[in-house]
This record gives C-alpha cells, structure tokens and sequence, in this order.
C-alpha cells in the first residue's frame, strides 16, 4: 500500500500530557517502515516531557526521513499547517486546532490518563467521523490503513450558537 507522498509531512504531537508509548513508537523500525510507505518525508515530533529524546535523533540517522524534535513551542500553528497529517493525543486543544485548520487527524489515546478526558474526546470525535481514533497496540495498522477520504469535515465555528443557548437560557429563566 505505498502512496507516494500521501503525506509528506507529518506532525506528531503530545501536548503538556506526557505520551511516552506514543514517542516511542516512532523509534520502532516497524513504524519508520510504515512512515516511508505512506510518504513521510519530513516529521515534526513535539515530544513534551519524553523521557528520553537523545533515542529520537537515532531517527535522523536511521532513516531517510527528515526529522526535527522539539518539546514545547508557543504556537503548534506553523507546524500544523505544513502538516499533511497529524498524529497526537487527544488533548482538547490540540484536537480542536488541528481540525479547524482541516487538517486529518489520527488520535492515539493515551490509557495510561486516570481521568480519561482524552478517551471521552477522541471516541466522539472518531464517532462523528471528524478523526481516527487508535489505541497503542493497534497504531501500526491504523497508520498504514489510514485513508483522509473517510473523514468528515469539521464543521465551521458559528458563535451565534452559543449566543442562542444563552438567550434561550435566559428566557426560560
């Protein structure tokens, strides 16, 4: 299944929440294999607290995919919008910006959160067909399979919504 280019650049993101299985991974010769099939080029990884990102450089030597690290940064704007794809958690945030932006989304839920918000999250938006929603053990697959065309897109903002709630709020108050 190898398209070329499909998505050349590929943004993996973990947010504040540290995701170390989800880092890890991308180390894994399995997954850089993947990465290549699908047309990774250039992979941008915001690793956050990952206990260890000296093993992430092993990647720019270990493959023809050009790779930059980094843990924080104000805006994630930039990368989001060079990204073709974008893989991360499903912080609320995060999620939100990525597909404002109309930007696939494949979301890795992070098990290892006691109050499982993200879990919550990326389950509705996968229901809705907005995202992908994975778990760890399944990432290989769902990266490989991952196919943009069966997603919906996200619905645009309409501030007049929320605006609505409040003055239907207050008249039945």
């Amino acid at each position: 299944m190898c398209s070329i280019d499909r998505f050349k650049n590929i943004l993996v993101t973990v947010g504040t929440t540290r995701f170390d299985q989800l880092i890890s991974l991308l180390i894994d010769p399995k997954i850089v294999k993947i990465l290549i099939e699908i047309g990774c080029r250039n992979l941008m990884i915001q690793y956050g607290n990952y206990f260890d990102p000296d093993a992430l450089n092993l990647l720019k030597t270990l493959s023809e995919i050009n790779v930059e690290i980094f843990d924080y940064v104000e805006s994630l704007e930039p990368y989001i919008k060079q990204a073709d794809l974008v893989i991360g958690h499903a912080g609320a945030g995060t999620s939100l910006e990525v597909l404002r932006m109309k930007k696939p989304l494949l979301i890795v839920i992070n098990d290892s959160l006691m109050d499982n918000h993200q879990l919550e999250l990326a389950e509705e938006l996968a229901a809705n067909g907005y995202a992908i929603a994975t778990k760890i053990e399944d990432f290989d697959q769902t990266l490989k399979k991952f196919d943009q065309n069966i997603l919906n897109p996200f619905p645009e903002r309409n501030p007049l919504i929320f605006r609505d709630f409040l003055m239907n709020l207050t008249k039945s108050s």
